[in-house]
């Protein structure tokens, strides 16, 4: 139970870092921001916490408890974020009308891209956060310093990413959680077939 317990503390620890990430990446957008959102992941490989896109091409297609513990940590990564996406909405006017300037571009596009190119689309995402992730834990800190600005630059989703976005449009726009889901779902798929493609491509 304790091991649970601390699992889900891990997760919601990552969860206020990518929140965070997010928020400052709205807010300064282009290639500043992306950078600014490389804090997150930086503070997540830090801390040893655990994060959906972390720990995906580990878990997955191995034991069916690996399965529950991974969206375990994408739950706990929702609590984190969405935390801080209530942060953000009560904010200054000044600094929602600013941050949802690029908010509501990136919801456009989920939004309005079919499901399967969003799925498409995140198994890039899943690619390149593994080899961040993978490099960043052997101190190999350019793998991070360089991949995440790359996939937000390109566009592409991560799931964990988007709860801010959705969070924020939610709850400073007055969204429709039920607009969200599908293209929510198609990043989760994405990002976990991503994550193992360097593990499937290298198994010896």
């Amino acid at each position: 139970m304790r091991e649970w317990f601390n699992l889900a503390k891990s997760a919601i620890c990552s969860g206020l870092l990518i929140g965070f990430a997010g928020f400052a990446y709205t807010m300064v957008g282009g290639i500043v921001g992306a950078f600014l959102f490389c804090f997150g992941l930086f503070g997540v490989l830090y801390g040893k916490w655990a994060l959906y896109t972390g720990y995906a091409g580990s878990y997955a297609w191995r034991e069916a408890k690996d399965w529950g513990r991974l969206f375990y940590i994408l739950a706990g990564n929702f609590v984190g974020v969405m935390l801080i996406a209530a942060l953000a909405s009560i904010a200054s006017e000044s600094t929602i009308e600013k941050y949802s300037e690029v908010v509501s571009l990136i919801i456009t596009d989920r939004t309005h891209t079919k499901w399967w190119i969003l799925l498409i689309r995140a198994i890039g995402t899943g690619f390149i956060m593994e080899i961040a992730v993978r490099y960043g834990r052997e101190n190999k800190w350019m793998t991070v310093l360089l991949g995440v600005p790359v996939f937000i630059v390109c566009g592409l989703p991560h799931c964990v990413a988007d709860i801010f976005y959705y969070g924020v449009d939610w709850l400073t726009q007055g969204g429709s959680p039920a607009n969200y889901l599908v293209p929510w779902a198609s990043a989760i798929i994405g990002n976990l077939i991503g994550c193992n493609i360097p593990r499937v491509l290298t198994v010896k």
